[in-house]
């Protein structure tokens, strides 16, 4: 029997079944005998109808598209046709060659609903419009007569768009012709610029409605508020008559939480199916948003997910947080703020730690000089990048060495983790060239000349391996370059008795110790550099113990020491 905690909360199936469930041609046919489908599709918003066609495919869709009402054809359109502000005509062909498939009455329709400074740009880039009573004779151009023959349509071309833009104007003319000469104004009198531009500016306002902004205005989920890291006391009231947007996105929000996540458990405590389609509407509004920050397109489900676990991610983290960890209070926060605020909460524990990073290296001593790269080695080196992303993501092999991956911030033990190896960091910025006796940062260009280094390959592990074989061989313990003849003369010295890696492991980290201990540091700080210095040290054993008995070094196949 499973646990209370296993079986799905019932308030979560709420959302898929108000999503359109079809995938195939097989759920397409299920779907259309049923006796309720026109009023399923006619009821669903154009995002989700969207969903569907562009999981069919155009071609396979024809029986959807004729059910489509106005708004949602001109919302098809508004989702697939831009890539930011640029309109993409190729794209918006594939639509109308769809339509007119569907025969002229349904792609007069289409026409109706498109805006037509769209339209118009689109046909004014394939036909040129003649004034019969004005222009000069004509008579050796095929031409296209308006029904009160005034006006000449020359068609430009005979490629794809010109045959579509020709089907196109004739359905129009036949079914609805004061659309015909509104659109032959425009195509004779405005610029294709000013028709472009003011198409995008009608899309983004009908789009705003539904969570899609501009850019720079969506980027402002990522504000960094800390009045929103305070829990709210009192009951936010919550617009219900926000936009109806997707239900499809909720429902794949929800397929993704899991029993373990605070978004899932606030949904077992709340009965209200209104609350619930409320909480729906949100979750839809931020998913809108964060794809316009990612430049994602609503059909390419495949880049749609990784948007929707970084929500659910960021989500779960904003509850966490505004829980204090108490996993029965999610239902209370989440009914008492608005989910675009636990977002910005989970977003700026995240950013906390960007900060952090980013003024650990703004110090300087990470990064020598005219390097963009850091001198730290994994897993710190992809620990700190990919904290100072825009979108800070938590490197996995910083807690699990067997690990290369990336992922979102998913709790707040990922946060611990995270300060925990920052502190480590800053610790070893403030007292690593103190501690090698180095110049800092600062190296001259000349100091790599003749060497198996560069300036990208220089690390603190490097660094302090050299500085130690120069103090085993009796020089000052600092990172001069060797030649390969002093290598070899440095691993005999740490192999005399025993030649096998425990015997380099120790030999060095006992050098770093007495180093340690000629410097003035802090409990504290011995304690993370002892931590470093015996990384070091099992590193470079791992590499020179295959040295041993080698007659002969390549000075290039060499990682963890640098050589003249």
């Amino acid at each position: 029997m499973e646990s209370e905690n296993s079986a799905p909360a019932p308030n979560l199936l709420v959302f898929a079944s108000r999503a359109l469930k079809i995938g195939d041609r097989s759920d397409l046919k299920k779907f259309l005998g049923s006796s309720d489908s026109v009023n399923q599709v006619r009821v669903s918003s154009f995002q989700d109808l969207y969903f569907v066609v562009k999981t069919l495919g155009l071609q396979n869709s024809q029986d959807l598209l004729i059910l489509a009402t106005q708004e949602q054809r001109c919302g098809f359109i508004d989702l697939d046709c831009w890539r930011k502000d640029n309109f993409h005509i190729s794209t918006f062909t594939e639509w109308l060659a769809a339509y007119i498939a569907c025969g002229p009455e349904e792609l007069a329709r289409t026409a109706r609903a498109i805006d037509p400074n769209i339209l118009a740009m689109f046909l004014k880039k394939n036909v040129e419009v003649h004034y019969l009573e004005l222009d000069e004779p004509l008579d050796n151009l095929q031409l296209m007569l308006t029904p009160d023959e005034r006006f000449g349509i020359e068609i430009l071309g005979k490629d794809k768009e010109a045959t579509i833009a020709k089907l196109s104007l004739d359905a129009i003319f036949r079914i609805d012709p004061s659309l015909g000469y509104d659109l032959i104004d425009r195509i004779r009198w405005d610029q294709s610029l000013s028709l472009e531009e003011q198409g995008y500016q009608n899309k983004c306002l009908r789009l705003e409605e539904i969570g899609f902004v501009d850019y720079y205005e969506a980027l402002s989920i990522y504000g960094e508020s800390r009045e929103d890291l305070v829990p709210r006391q009192k009951k936010v009231h919550v617009d219900e008559e926000i936009i109806e947007g997707s239900s499809t996105l909720p429902a794949l929000f929800v397929a993704s939480l899991s029993p373990n996540q605070y978004f899932w458990q606030a949904f077992q405590f709340i009965s209200d199916r209104q609350q619930v389609r409320i909480i729906g509407k949100q979750l839809a509004n931020l998913a809108n948003r964060l794809m316009s920050v990612h430049s994602v397109a609503s059909g390419n489900l495949e880049k749609v997910n990784p948007v929707l676990m970084e929500m659910r991610d960021t989500l779960n983290l904003g509850l966490e947080y505004l829980t204090n960890e108490d996993m029965k209070l999610s239902s209370t926060v989440l009914l008492e703020n608005d989910v675009q605020a636990i977002f910005r909460v989970g977003f700026s524990i995240v950013a906390e730690l960007r900060t952090c990073a980013n003024k650990i290296l703004n110090q300087g001593s990470l990064r020598l000089k005219d390097s963009d790269d850091t001198i730290l080695e994994f897993p710190y080196k992809e620990f700190i990048e990919g904290l100072c992303r825009q979108r800070p993501l938590f490197f996995e092999g910083l807690d699990n060495p067997r690990s290369l991956q990336y992922r979102n911030f998913a709790s707040l033990g990922d946060v611990e983790i995270s300060r925990a190896g920052l502190k480590k960091i800053e610790i070893l910025s403030r007292i690593f060239w103190k501690f090698v006796c180095g110049p800092g940062p600062k190296l001259k260009p000349n100091w790599f000349q003749n060497t198996n280094s560069s300036l990208e390959k220089i690390t603190c592990g490097n660094l302090f391996v050299t500085a130690a074989l120069n103090e085993i061989l009796g020089k000052t313990f600092q990172h001069h370059p060797l030649t390969v003849k002093e290598l070899h003369l440095a691993l005999r010295k740490l192999t005399s008795e025993v030649k096998d890696d425990k015997v380099i492991v120790d030999g060095l980290i006992n050098v770093g110790q007495k180093q340690l201990n000629k410097i003035s540091t802090s409990k504290t700080q011995r304690k993370i550099l002892s931590v470093f210095i015996e990384y070091w040290s099992r590193n470079a054993a791992d590499e020179l113990s295959l040295l041993i008995d080698q007659e002969s070094v390549d000075p290039d196949g060499i990682q963890m020491v640098i050589l003249k």
